[in-house]
């Protein structure tokens, strides 16, 4: 399928790649040809630059919808994934009774790392394009992704939380005296129980008794929890939902694609189009294009000279496609769509509207369309 063909007919577009390769610019440039097309978009980013934001017409982006001011008739929203505030909403839609969210909300462990506990951050940023797809609000969700080294734990997310609350952790945190055998003496309990009873007294420190009581209401969730991951990993590996890879023909940056694309394979996450910056057009550079026809006949030395120019090009394109070849064969998915290096970054909706024109052409892209700005 077409990168147009993905933007006019998916739920969820997630883009995903190695950190410097234009990926949240080309999140963004996405979203606007989306919404210029007609469709309910809003782009979510975990860390977006501020000369991104500058871009869109914002002068702030956070856990809130902002209308991004394309006119009258064209629907695009930008916000922050907010870690903290969907953590909450996530206890008070799963708990039972005001009082059971209570008990969780109000536990201090709690407060202090619902917004750091390892796993959490990535679970609850999947959380929030979950509700976005559930709201109705939103006919497409465009979705920029951490850097490579960090998107398989943001799309993992959901299983690993699983695996956390299987885990003998959180047996363990939640009764530290589990750790003993279960043919343990009770004197061994008690002994155990007034050891850290006695450490909590000297240190002045709860931290023992907290955690018990943090997993203990947490732990009342867990059923819930359980099928609202269950959709969440539905939601990943539906039909519904398309994953962009975002890369540029860089050695360094085509090998830490591949390893994300590696990853996100054994998470049984597959990559359904690749799009390449910083790229010379195969279209127009590749070993089977034709030389272009000179305009008018510029004498013997100067014809050389371009003839010379174009040549290098092609060179240029061929070491380009024999630095992706590997990376391409890993993903299993197609090129749909190539970027040219540019001298500048978008710094406005107008050329943020450019490169998604460029992306996602209504007819075949202009070759004079070779000049303009940089997607890193």
């Amino acid at each position: 399928m077409t990168l147009g063909g993905l933007i006019e007919s998916r739920r969820v577009l997630v883009c995903v790649g190695s950190g410097g390769v234009g990926k949240t610019t080309t999140a963004a440039a996405l979203g606007v040809e989306a919404a210029r097309r007609g469709r309910r978009t809003v782009v979510l980013t975990v860390d977006p630059a501020q000369r991104l934001k500058d871009a869109l017409g914002l002068g702030t982006l956070d856990g809130k919808p902002r209308r991004v001011p394309l006119g009258r008739g064209v629907h695009l929203d930008a916000m922050l994934l907010d870690v903290k505030h969907t953590f909450d909403e996530l206890v008070r839609g799963l708990a039972t009774s005001p009082e059971q969210a209570a008990r969780v909300l109000d536990n201090r462990l709690y407060q202090n790392l619902s917004g750091s506990l390892a796993g959490t951050a990535e679970y609850m940023a999947i959380e929030s394009v979950q509700r976005l797809a559930e709201d109705g609000s939103y006919d497409l969700l465009v979705v920029d992704t951490p850097p490579a080294r960090h998107a398989i734990d943001f799309l993992d997310a959901p299983r690993r939380l699983l695996a956390l609350l299987d885990s003998r952790a959180f047996a363990i945190l939640k009764d530290p005296t589990s750790i003993l055998p279960a043919a343990g003496s009770r004197l061994a309990h008690l002994v155990l129980s007034g050891v850290l009873r006695g450490l909590e007294r000297f240190t002045g420190v709860t931290l023992v008794s907290e955690i018990g009581e943090f997993i203990a209401a947490i732990e009342e969730l867990t059923g819930a929890l359980r099928t609202r991951v269950a959709g969440t990993q539905a939601l990943l590996r539906g039909e519904a939902t398309s994953l962009v890879l975002v890369t540029a023909p860089e050695p360094r940056l085509a090998s830490e694609t591949d390893a994300l694309v590696r990853a996100l394979g054994r998470a049984g996450l597959a990559i359904e189009g690749v799009i390449v910056n910083r790229a010379l057009p195969q279209s127009l550079f590749g070993s089977d294009a034709a030389e272009p026809p000179l305009p008018a006949p510029l004498g013997a030395p100067l014809e050389h000279r371009l003839q010379r120019a174009f040549e290098d090009l092609q060179a240029l394109a061929e070491r380009q496609a024999a630095t992706l070849a590997p990376l391409l064969a890993t993903a299993r998915a197609p090129v749909i769509a190539e970027v040219p290096l540019f001298p500048t970054s978008p710094a406005s909706l107008e050329e943020l509207g450019e490169l998604g024109a460029l992306l996602v052409p209504a007819v075949a892209p202009d070759p004079a369309l070779r000049s303009g700005r940089e997607t890193a």
